[in-house]
């Protein structure tokens, strides 16, 4: 038996990268998924094909975590078609990589309104009916660099570090009523999406303790455990796969 056997999860931005991955894994431990996504359909479709293969149940759409009226929607159809929805994986993310002196007001807005309002958004929606049950799961996708800071990553590393903060207040106050809220903030990962070039990494992974940058199914890993009983005395913590770059 799986570690999320007839669990429900729901992961936004779930089509790609590491939203993809922990989907799949969850998939592996019993989960069935929903997922949301804003843009390559293509994938989005090909994984409810995969995990269907595998004798999983998934449901993919689109979703604009920004929108309200787009997170109730998948909400509903998530409890619609599984009848609720036990795990909430905030992973929907942007990245555009802006020096601040050329950062403008609407780059800025958007990595807030992605990032923390649309984790603040699925809570809000999700919350009530785990309340009602007793238990629940949300894991909120923050970075490393909410620690650490970097140039040109101000709007990104500000956005994040607020997961970190919403994180923990939501932790203290609904862990009392059985629901566990944690975060991840994971080193460099590759995703293929990322703009770092390849000669780069290779050069970034040489001064790591663990002499690689991270892949997908690391993270992912990380979040089976959040998201399992394996994790329920840890409430408002941020877990770091970054293969010791970071070290708090």
């Amino acid at each position: 038996m799986g570690k999320l056997e007839r669990k429900v999860a729901l992961i936004t931005g779930g089509n790609t990268g590491i939203g993809r991955a922990i989907a799949l894994v969850f998939h592996r431990e019993g989960a069935a998924i929903a997922v949301g996504y804003v843009a390559k359909k293509e994938a989005a479709d090909s994984l409810v094909q995969e995990v269907a293969s595998g004798g999983g149940q998934a449901l993919a759409a689109r979703c604009d975590v920004t929108r309200e009226a787009d997170v109730r929607r998948l909400v509903a159809a998530a409890e619609r078609r599984f009848g609720r929805v036990d795990i909430l994986v905030n992973n929907a993310g942007i990245l555009k990589v802006t020096p601040f002196l050329e950062l403008d007001r609407k780059t800025w807005d958007a990595h807030l309104a992605v990032h923390l309002t649309g984790a603040f958004l699925f809570c809000r929606a999700v919350l009530p009916g785990m309340v009602r049950r007793g238990r629940g799961k949300i894991i909120n996708m923050s970075s490393q660099l909410a620690l650490v800071g970097r140039h040109d990553f101000v709007h990104y590393t500000a956005a994040k570090a607020g997961l970190m903060g919403f994180t923990r207040a939501l932790a203290r106050e609904f862990g009392p009523k059985g629901i566990h809220v944690n975060a991840i903030a994971p080193g460099l990962i590759d995703t293929g999406f990322d703009p770092m070039p390849a000669s780069r990494k290779r050069e970034f992974a040489k001064g790591l303790p663990a002499r690689r940058i991270g892949r997908p199914e690391d993270v992912a890993a990380t979040a089976v455990f959040l998201a399992s009983e394996d994790s329920d005395f840890y409430l408002g913590q941020t877990l770091g796969p970054n293969g010791g770059e970071v070290m708090p």
